[in-house]
């Protein structure tokens, strides 16, 4: 869904917000466009670009990642002539790796389509000031390891407007996996230092104004009720799996993605010194497990 949300500033919102179905956006100056974000699959990709030509002819000449997830980086290559900007962290994750990673088994029934590699070609550290035409887009990282490593959010102060990236989760799990819960809570804080008035998330439904700060606080909530779960399973003596087991999420069950519980907890033991042989694998095997089995649904 393609909306403007400023003057010549676009959010475009996939619904459902779920696995590999992220938001993306684009802002228009005098000469050309800056982008936030690509998308998972070619099909994706090339019906985002398709809704930014709806808009506009100019070229595309900044793509801007938010962090390295394939949601927001598989289609990368398909903006040819844009310079790739992230974080230093996102491009030496996104390099460790050296290609597409196939995702085909976690998620089978996908069309991903013909994925090349693209990593970004200019990255930095700390804040970058990016300019559509005059329109000025700060970018910024939060100082530590949030949703991921190399986490980058984009704030255009003249509009009040905050693309957060997957800082924020609006209606969905939030997923701590690659990064850290502590983290991310601390993230809130700098988030909402903004006062944005538009609050574009990473998934889930643009929010205004009392809305943003709802959804800050969502994200501090179910942060620190899954800190609080690790600390109950880390004294009765459970592992992660056992203590989402024994875990009632309360109004958090209505979220999408309620698996994600089993590797946030993960997280959060590792965080309190308790899960010394942690890792992704894993914690993606406990999540299938606490999923009954099944694999986390993914539309893309």
């Amino acid at each position: 869904m393609l909306e403007e949300i400023s003057p010549a500033v676009y959010s475009y919102v996939q619904p459902d917000g779920t696995w590999f179905i992220n938001n993306t956006g684009f802002v228009v100056g005098d000469d050309g466009v800056v982008v936030v974000d690509a998308t998972s699959t070619e099909a994706r990709t090339l019906a985002f670009i398709q809704a930014i030509r709806s808009v506009t002819d100019k070229p595309i000449t900044t793509l801007i990642n938010t962090h390295h997830h394939g949601d927001h980086t598989h289609g990368n290559y398909l903006f040819r002539d844009a310079t790739i900007v992230g974080h230093r962290r996102c491009r030496q994750v996104m390099m460790s790796a050296g290609h597409i990673v196939d995702y085909s088994a976690a998620f089978p029934g996908v069309e991903w389509g013909a994925l090349e590699f693209a990593p970004p070609t200019l990255t930095f550290e700390g804040s970058l000031e990016v300019y559509a035409g005059d329109l000025k887009l700060d970018l910024h990282d939060v100082g530590s390891v949030a949703h991921t490593e190399g986490d980058v959010h984009v704030w255009i102060p003249e509009r009040g407007v905050l693309f957060a990236g997957d800082l924020v989760f609006h209606g969905g799990t939030p997923f701590a996996l690659f990064g850290s819960v502590s983290g991310t809570i601390a993230a809130m804080d700098r988030l909402e230092a903004y006062d944005a008035a538009v609050l574009v998330p990473g998934h889930g439904p643009v929010a205004r104004g009392a809305e943003v700060t709802a959804a800050f606080d969502d994200q501090r909530q179910y942060l620190t009720f899954v800190q609080e779960q690790a600390a109950a399973g880390i004294s009765a003596g459970r592992t992660p799996l056992e203590q989402a087991r024994e875990t009632d999420l309360g109004r958090f069950a209505t979220w999408s993605d309620s698996e994600r519980l089993a590797g946030n907890l993960n997280v959060a033991y590792r965080e309190a010194g308790h899960n010394p042989e942690f890792s992704i694998e894993t914690s993606i095997g406990q999540m299938i497990e606490f999923n009954g089995g099944a694999l986390p649904r993914c539309l893309a």
